[in-house]
């Protein structure tokens, strides 16, 4: 029985690497010379192996191994590595079978390349588990190369690219940037507190996203105060997911924006959200993720012009009267509902009926109507960003933004 020659080229492709080297990127000249070391620590292990007729052992790998860890840390990419590693067993494969010929021979060949595939697989083995066990002992240095990719995705670096290759990273042609603030609810709606995480919660972090069931891997950038997670658009609801596996495993409060964009036209959108997380924390605003959509108003409103100083001027005669404020910010809250604010102001009804009442006397303006309503709502905005600007904690909140 001969030979099938149709099979016999593409497995000796996949041997020699010319497989990897049709569909893969080409190794940089660079990174060639430094896998010719993992090559020849391979060939070495392969020829050990064809000759005694059994898988390589125990130190027979630490050669190749070693060579590995040298190409971990010169951050030459995996994909390289191990076709320096199928080089060198097709090679041994050749030069084993060069003088097994005709129908006798060919029965040893395709006895040979199977042993050599499993040859294969333990070297592979080896050298892939040098790559693993970097990034589960240096998670540190993962995360700084995870966020310096963030930080040129978002620029429009064009050498995000290349390093993107470089880390074994694919990059999707469009992302949701998420920007995410920690914060802490515990200080109340009129005090804008920043929760600082350690090192071992952002570790976790960075671990509870790299796992989320989204099918891909987002890009992260993580400090003590907050950051930004790029999530390909791979579905629609992996921002979500991501937000609430952040969520469970820190267990803090988070308040985020989100918003899609391609590669390339990042730089603004990063902005965008930013500004949206300033907006629900300058106002107060409850510790959930945010769109465009539900900021709508606030954002219009954060806009300059000369409707704010209008909408300040009718908001401005309650500033002596810090109770009548706080009772429209819960009705307004409580969707105009008068059990639910008196509920939450214990209070009872009554009294929040007569503080409506005097909020209308001394603004001109009806908060029982829905006209009037709005305009107090959007007043209240207008001030609360004049008051937060004014103090300086816009400017802070875009500082621990960054």
């Amino acid at each position: 029985m001969r030979l099938n020659t149709t099979l016999a080229k593409p497995i000796d492709r996949v041997l020699t690497g010319e497989h990897h080297a049709t569909v893969g990127v080409p190794p940089r000249e660079s990174d060639v010379k430094i896998t010719a070391a993992l090559e020849s620590q391979c060939a070495r292990v392969a020829t050990n192996s064809f000759a005694l007729g059994r898988l390589p052992q125990g130190g027979e790998l630490d050669g190749a191994r070693l060579a590995a860890e040298k190409l971990v840390h010169a951050a030459v990419p995996l994909r390289d590595a191990q076709r320096a590693v199928h080089g060198a067993i097709g090679a041994v494969l050749k030069r084993g079978c060069a003088g097994d010929e005709g129908a006798d021979g060919e029965g040893a060949v395709v006895d040979r390349a199977v042993f050599m595939m499993r040859v294969l697989e333990v070297v592979a083995n080896v050298v892939s588990s040098a790559y693993l066990d970097h990034c589960r002992q240096d998670s540190g240095v993962v995360r700084e190369r995870s966020a310096q990719l963030v930080e040129l995705v978002t620029s429009g670096d064009p050498e995000a690219r290349v390093v993107a290759e470089r880390s074994g990273i694919e990059l999707a042609a469009e992302y949701d940037v998420l920007v995410v603030q920690f914060v802490d609810a515990s200080e109340g709606p009129d005090r804008i507190g920043s929760r600082k995480l350690d090192d071992g919660a952002l570790s976790a972090a960075v671990s509870a996203l790299t796992a989320a069931d989204i099918g891909c891997v987002p890009l992260l950038s993580l400090a003590a105060h907050g950051g930004t997670i790029l999530v390909p658009a791979a579905r629609v609801d992996a921002v979500e997911i991501c937000f609430a596996a952040l969520t469970s495993v820190l267990g803090v409060d988070i308040v985020a924006a989100t918003s899609r964009a391609h590669v390339g036209e990042m730089d603004g959108v990063l902005a965008h959200c930013r500004e949206l997380v300033e907006l629900a924390r300058c106002l107060g605003m409850a510790a959930r993720l945010y769109r465009t959509g539900d900021l709508a108003l606030e954002y219009q409103l954060s806009r300059p012009g000369p409707g704010r100083s209008r909408l300040r001027s009718v908001i401005a005669p309650l500033d002596a009267y810090p109770e009548l404020v706080h009772t429209l910010r819960t009705f307004i809250g409580s969707e105009a509902n008068r059990r639910a604010s008196a509920k939450s102001l214990y209070v009872h009804p009554n009294t929040v009926d007569y503080r409506l009442k005097r909020i209308e006397q001394l603004t001109g303006v009806d908060p029982l109507s829905s006209a009037g309503l709005m305009a107090l709502h959007a007043a209240l905005v207008v001030d609360s960003l004049a008051r937060a600007h004014g103090s300086g904690v816009g400017a802070r909140v875009i500082a621990e933004a960054s």
